[in-house]
């Protein structure tokens, strides 16, 4: 019922048993929003953006908070069909790829890799199911579920809300996940090497009561969601393929002490190797499904 949106109007034949519990969870988004504008949670520097984690056992789970200055139908109808964030979540530093099936259900294929350039073959898919939660007239959701992830890691969302306001939205974007063992095990020994230096961009006081970076397990998740976020953002200013890669590396460099990890001139080399394989790849997809669209339709 709620695939293949093509714009708001659909909201007015959405039955209201699919947004009526909703109202509490609006209200606190609400609350989120005017303590961003009146500047009474932490925020990024010069940025109205506000990140928080936590680890409960065993799952991660990180948020972003964004103030955007887009109108809220501009926003929705971006990122309400599956191949328009094929368009921009290779932007992420690791992910290598992403493909995209219609039938018989919307599929978001990420292929998760390393930090250089690799074949998406030598990368671990993860299989998102794609489903619109909710569309009404101030408020939108959309959910991104994996079943499975690399090194046994599982159950993966990444859930995307807009709210509507006076003048602009509310974007939240949070990414959770259960992890393993072995993904446990693997972590431990980044953090006590590589890793042990960097840190995320929510604060905790310290043992003498200064306030310092998040590090650990809170940092490397809220590294990822806002590399996820920042590559939305870009694509939402301009979805020119070129353009965005060279505006999500200028992105990630306001923030180097949590975002840099390779030279700008490499990573635009290997985004250019990994768009062209995504490319082809889709093609096979659509090959196979004639009936999906070509990222050239639009």
């Amino acid at each position: 019922m709620l695939k293949h949106l093509s714009g708001l109007v659909i909201c007015l034949l959405m039955p209201f048993s699919l947004y009526a519990g909703n109202s509490q969870h609006i209200e606190q988004l609400e609350q989120i929003y005017l303590s961003i504008q009146n500047q009474r949670i932490n925020l990024l520097p010069e940025q109205a953006i506000h990140i928080q984690s936590s680890v409960n056992k065993n799952r991660l789970h990180a948020d972003v908070y964004a103030v955007k200055k887009i109108a809220f139908h501009e926003l929705v109808n971006k990122i309400n069909r599956p191949e328009q964030w094929c368009r921009f979540i290779t932007l992420h530093l690791n992910i290598k790829a992403c493909v995209y099936q219609l039938e018989p259900d919307e599929v978001l294929s990420f292929f998760a890799g390393r930090k250089f350039y690799e074949p998406a073959e030598n990368a671990f898919e993860l299989s998102y199911q794609f489903k619109i939660n909710t569309l009404t007239d101030n408020y939108f959701e959309l959910q991104l579920t994996a079943a499975e992830g690399p090194i046994s890691t599982r159950d993966y969302q990444i859930k995307l809300e807009v709210l509507k306001t006076n003048n602009d939205v509310l974007l939240h974007m949070s990414l959770s996940y259960l992890s393993s063992f072995t993904s446990r095990l693997g972590t431990s020994v980044y953090l006590s090497t590589i890793g042990a230096d960097k840190v995320g961009f929510s604060q905790v006081k310290n043992e003498t009561e200064e306030m310092e970076y998040v590090k650990g397990i809170e940092g490397i998740i809220e590294r990822n969601v806002m590399r996820y976020f920042l590559a939305l953002s870009v694509y939402l200013e301009n979805g020119d393929q070129q353009q965005m890669v060279k505006n999500w590396f200028d992105a990630t460099e306001q923030y180097t002490r949590q975002l840099h990890e390779v030279e700008k001139q490499d990573y635009l080399q290997a985004k250019q190797q990994e768009y062209q394989q995504q490319a082809e790849m889709q093609q096979r997809v659509n090959s196979k499904q004639p009936t999906l669209k070509s990222f050239d339709d639009e």
